[in-house]
């Protein structure tokens, strides 16, 4: 059995660095479009976008092992 604190531990952890992963990229991707010449706001939208796309493919991803281990069991 998972013991319940190392498992909150974990999802806080986890979300955190998930967060902090997103944002860099975010402001990676922007200083790149801004080195090239667009816009501020064009630039920050972009990167807004990048961090969201890649979001949305983890969460995507992570839905096939949670319906795996969360199915229902029948009797």
């Amino acid at each position: 059995m998972f013991p319940c604190g190392l498992f909150n531990t974990t999802q806080v952890v986890g979300g955190s660095l998930g967060l902090a992963v997103l944002s860099v990229l975010a402001a990676w991707h922007t200083d790149g479009l801004l080195d090239r010449g667009t816009e501020l706001v064009a630039a920050t939208a972009e990167g807004y976008q990048l961090a969201f796309r890649v979001a949305t493919v983890i969460a995507a991803g992570a839905l096939v092992p949670a319906a795996a281990v969360l199915r229902e069991r029948r009797a």
